[in-house]
């Protein structure tokens, strides 16, 4: 195999080459936070096990889709991703570089591909707990909790060992509403995903060249 120093050189050349392509990074945690709330469920004043709807919408966006949509039925539940920064304590040096084997489903051959460090990002969602009633509002949230033992781990295309932890559980309820029907309770639990934005792959070709890889692989770890 060539040496470091080469593959760097060589990847910078290939980038410098390549058309801006559509990441799905972002999209791929939040639907999965997301399909998560979708699990949650509660007992109802009925004793029925009842599923809560969730869907992604911003602390603003939910208030206004609670009162305008007369179908929605409380309790629901939220998502929405709030920051995003680089974490400086996981950082790889630029220099790093990544050296996997992969097997090729179609050629049922393992092949060797090479990319930079991924880069360590930190999430941070909210999800918000909206209820009438405040026994509905914490079994949703013991619910959650229990997810989180102690993190959460997300599992997307290109990373199933991301780590998730709760930062925060605030209750932003509006209990001064006049009438009882209009009274909104609201918990938000922050979360933050220690995640990796991966970099593109290349495979190494018999004769020690790189070439941009696009096959569906399942990766080896052995």
């Amino acid at each position: 195999m060539r040496a470091p120093d080469y593959f760097r050189q060589k990847i910078q050349e290939l980038e410098l080459k390549a058309p801006s392509e559509k990441s799905n990074f972002y999209r791929e945690y939040t639907e999965f936070i997301l399909n998560k709330m979708k699990t949650v469920s509660f007992i109802d004043s009925e004793g029925k096990d009842t599923e809560v709807t969730a869907f992604f919408a911003n602390p603003e966006r939910a208030i206004a889709k609670i009162h305008e949509d007369r179908s929605l039925t409380l309790p629901i539940i939220t998502v929405s991703i709030d920051d995003i920064d680089e974490d400086s304590d996981r950082r790889r040096a630029d220099h790093v570089l990544d050296v996997k084997t992969v097997w090729d489903k179609k050629s049922q051959r393992a092949l060797r591909v090479i990319s930079k460090a991924s880069k360590p990002l930190n999430l941070a969602f909210s999800i918000n707990i909206w209820a009438k009633y405040v026994e509905d509002v914490n079994q949703i949230l013991e619910t959650i909790m229990f997810m989180f033992n102690p993190a959460l781990v997300f599992k997307t295309s290109n990373n199933s060992s991301t780590k998730s932890y709760i930062e925060q559980i605030t209750d932003n309820s509006t209990m001064s509403a006049p009438d009882t029907k209009d009274r909104v309770i609201r918990k938000m639990i922050v979360l933050t995903a220690e995640a990796y934005l991966a970099y593109p792959k290349y495979l190494v070709t018999s004769t020690g060249e790189i070439e941009k890889y696009n096959i569906d692989v399942i990766i080896d770890e052995n």
